[in-house]
């Protein structure tokens, strides 16, 4: 595989989604609620929402793509924490660290255990933001992976029924004007596919989640699967969570990496 690829695959690891830039607007085909059906789905989304929340995962992952023609997976161990902490390392069939990399709300740091080199920054810098996409930021991070709500997010979301009798369909605008569908399943109450547009009615993300699972002996449930598509990426791509380790938040130290002396540090702007 070509560094350059593998670096931009492990950016999309740490974010999870692709932005779909430019796309031509697809919203969810609905169908207006009856009144007794109304207030079933206001009361699916206030105790959608009103549920206990992560604050951390700490997980081992797979990521598979099949973009452009070139196929392939790379296993991951991801570390992400409220609210805005994100450790994550790429490894090779052995468990061997190939890349790891750690971000918080400010800046990142990138190690290449291949190259012997190490990238740092700030998050807002050219070298960030041609990988990672302008309409995530490291508070969305979490709640993206899990199928859930930030707090205060969706409060006057609007539903509707899915066409095809998939779930409940919640609208909302954000205050940067983004347009935002949430489907939730009408049995289980969890998040079945997530879509975001940007102000100019382009669709920026895609996301399916199923297979909910708890961590062993734990409180949350966690999508197994995550599947992102779109006619930007010409492809997909895929994140299956092969073992949560825990939901607690860890030591800050997890989240501070100093690169070896012998390293050479390359700061990006």
């Amino acid at each position: 595989m070509r560094e350059d690829r593998l670096l931009r695959l492990l950016f999309l690891v740490m974010c999870c989604v692709v932005a779909l830039a430019g796309c031509a607007s697809k919203q969810p085909k609905t169908v207006p609620l009856a009144p007794v059906e109304e207030q079933e789905a206001k009361t699916l989304w206030a105790d959608f929402g009103s549920a206990k929340r992560p604050q951390a995962l700490d997980a081992d992952i797979r990521l598979q793509w099949d973009v452009l023609g070139s196929k392939g997976g790379v296993g991951a161990s991801l570390l992400v924490q409220r609210p805005a902490l994100v450790r994550v390392s790429a490894n090779d069939p052995l468990g061997r660290t190939l890349i790891l990399a750690v971000a918080d709300a400010s800046a990142f740091t990138m190690v290449d255990n291949r190259s012997g080199h190490a990238y740092q920054g700030s998050i807002h810098s050219r070298f960030w933001r041609s990988r990672v996409p302008a309409a995530v930021t490291p508070w969305d991070l979490l709640p993206l992976l899990g199928g859930f709500l930030a707090e205060r997010e969706g409060g006057e979301a609007a539903p509707s029924r899915d066409e095809a009798g998939r779930g409940i369909w919640y609208q909302w605008r954000d205050e940067r004007k983004q347009e935002h569908y949430v489907l939730l399943d009408r049995e289980s109450g969890t998040m079945r596919q997530r879509l975001l547009f940007d102000k100019r009615g382009n669709q920026q993300l895609v996301l399916h989640y199923a297979d909910y699972r708890t961590e062993d002996g734990g409180d949350f449930y966690w999508p197994a699967r995550l599947r992102i598509s779109g006619q930007a990426i010409t492809g997909t791509l895929s994140v299956q969570v092969e073992r949560v380790f825990s939901c607690s938040p860890q030591e800050a130290a997890a989240f501070r990496v100093v690169p070896p002396p012998h390293f050479t540090v390359e700061r990006v702007d």
